[in-house]
């Protein structure tokens, strides 16, 4: 009988062992789902933890967007106020008027002081001295028509047209070298 005593005790102790180990590897089997369970759960709280910044980083980009857009269109409006204001400045011709309407009438009291002849003064020259060619190119022309007419009386016609001609061109000479001088 001691010999079932110590088998008996080998058998519970061997027991007791087989027990441990068991039990050890459901304690590692227990850390495991623990681990897993902990880690889904760590996977999805970093899930939650991403999809927020994301939604607070995309706000604060949206935003940061519309601030920029919005100094972009007022740097925009004040750049086209700005222009507008210079092309109307540009364009205000009164004031270029008024400053060409003065700088002109200097220049013709300056001239007029000096007696040159302005540029209507030469036209109305002109205008004179057409008429005076027009008048001697009529006369030849009328002279066929008063080719029946005796000769002394064309001379008689002739005389008083072209004394009244020179002395217009006389005049009209005279007054410009008066105004030259």
């Amino acid at each position: 009988m001691a010999g079932k005593k110590g088998k008996t005790k080998q058998k519970v102790s061997d027991k007791k062992v087989t027990e441990q180990f068991e039990d050890a590897f459901l304690a590692g089997l227990g850390a495991l789902s623990n681990a897993q369970k902990a880690g889904a759960k760590t996977f999805d709280s970093l899930v939650k933890q991403g999809e927020t910044f994301r939604k607070k980083t995309t706000k604060r980009t949206e935003s940061l967007i519309d601030e920029v857009q919005s100094a972009i269109r007022e740097m925009n409006e004040d750049a086209q106020s700005k222009a507008t204001g210079l092309l109307d400045q540009v364009r205000d011709k009164s004031n270029l008027k008024k400053l060409n309407r003065a700088f002109d009438s200097r220049v013709a009291g300056a001239m007029d002081r000096l007696h040159v002849p302005s540029k209507n003064d030469i036209d109305a020259i002109n205008k004179k001295l057409n008429k005076i060619l027009k008048l001697l190119e009529a006369k030849p022309k009328a002279a066929p028509k008063a080719k029946a007419a005796p000769k002394a009386t064309k001379k008689v016609a002739k005389t008083p047209a072209k004394k009244a001609v020179s002395k217009t061109v006389k005049k009209t000479v005279s007054n410009t070298a008066r105004k030259a001088a």
